[in-house]
C-alpha cells in the first residue's frame, strides 16, 4: 500500500521507508565483506579503543549496560546470558557481577579477541549469530544492544535467537530477548530529519514500535515492555562519535564544550534517540 518514501541518503545509498510496516532500511545493502570491514580496529576509534580498552569509555559503557540489565532483572535474575554484538564484553562484565553466566557473539576479530581474554575462547564466538555453535534452548536471556540495526536480515537473526533461548525460563515457557535500537519516532529523528545522527552506513535497518511489533510477531516473540533509553556519555566520546559520522555542526559544538575541564569529565545521561524493548519467547 503506497509508495516507498526516501528518508535520507548515505554514501550514495537511499534509506527508504515502507508505508505499511514503517520499517526504514538502506536500499541496495552493502555486501557482507563491506560490512565486516567496517568493524576493523579503525571502527573503535570512535570509542577511543583502537589500541585496546579505554578506562573512561569502559566506565561509561558499563554504567549504561548496568542500567539496561536492571530493566530485565524483574523477569530473570540469573542463568545463561548471550550478548550479541558484545564488542570487548563490557555488558558481559556487568552481567557476570549480577550472577549470570556470560557468553557472547562478535563479528569484529579485533574486539572479540579482547572479550575472549576475559571470558575464554569457548564463551565468545567470532562471527555472526547465524553461524554460532551454541546449544539450542541454552540461554535464559539474549541481549542485542545497538545491534539489530546492523544485521542484514533481522528476521533471520531473531529466529536464530529464539532457537537459542530456553523453552522453560518462566511459567509461560520461553526466555527473554532485550533489544535497544534507534527509534525513528524519537524526538531527535523528527527534529533532525534526513540529518538524523543514526542515519549512517553501518545501520542497515531502522525501527519504531510498529515495525518492531511486526518483527516480533513474525519471529515468535511478544513485546512485554518498551520505553525510551537513556545512555551515559562523556563529551569527548560524543565528539568522536559525531565527528566519525561527519556532523560538523554538532561536532564543533561538542568540541568547544569539551574544552571546559569540569564538563569534559562528567558522565551525562543522554536521550540519544534510542528505545529499548524486552521480548518474551512464545
Amino acid at each position: 500500500q503506497g509508495e516507498m518514501q526516501i528518508k535520507s541518503s548515505v554514501e550514495g545509498r537511499d534509506i527508504v521507508k515502507c508505508p505499511k510496516c514503517e520499517l526504514e532500511f538502506i536500499y541496495n545493502q552493502p555486501s557482507f565483506e563491506e560490512i565486516k570491514n567496517i568493524y576493523s580496529r579503525d571502527y573503535y576509534k570512535a570509542w577511543g579503543m583502537e589500541s585496546g580498552e579505554n578506562t573512561e569509555v569502559a566506565s561509561m559503557k558499563k554504567s549504561t549496560f548496568s542500567d539496561m540489565l536492571k530493566k530485565i532483572l524483574p523477569y530473570k535474575n540469573c542463568g545463561n546470558i548471550l550478548d550479541i554484538g558484545t564488542a570487548s564484553g563490557f555488558l558481559l562484565e556487568e552481567a557476570k557481577k549480577l550472577g549470570f553466566e556470560p557468553y557472547g557473539v562478535e563479528l569484529s576479530e579485533y574486539s572479540s579477541a579482547i572479550a575472549k581474554k576475559k571470558f575464554g575462547e569457548e564463551r565468545i564466538y567470532n562471527g555472526t549469530l547465524e553461524n554460532a555453535n551454541f546449544e539450542e534452548n541454552f540461554f535464559d536471556i539474549i541481549t542485542m544492544i545497538d545491534i539489530i540495526e546492523h544485521v542484514r536480515n533481522p528476521i533471520d537473526a531473531l529466529l536464530k535467537a529464539r532457537e537459542y533461548l530456553n523453552i522453560t525460563t518462566n511459567s509461560n515457557g520461553g526466555g527473554y530477548c532485550m533489544i535497544t535500537t534507534p527509534n525513528t519516532d524519537s524526538l531527535s529523528a523528527k527534529i533532525m530529519g534526513k540529518r538524523w545522527l543514526h542515519y549512517n552506513s553501518e545501520h542497515l535497518n531502522y525501527f519504531n514500535i510498529k515495525s518492531m511489533q511486526k518483527l516480533s510477531e513474525l519471529t515468535g516473540f511478544k513485546i512485554i515492555k518498551y520505553g525510551t533509553l537513556l545512555k551515559t556519555m562523556r563529551l569527548n566520546y560524543m565528539y568522536f562519535q559525531v565527528k566519525e559520522h561527519n556532523n560538523k555542526l554538532l561536532s564543533n559544538f561538542v568540541k568547544y564544550a569539551n574544552y571546559t575541564p569540569l564538563i569534559s569529565k562528567i558522565d551525562f545521561p543522554i536521550l540519544s534517540g534510542d528505545f529499548y524493548l524486552i521480548l518474551e519467547k512464545i
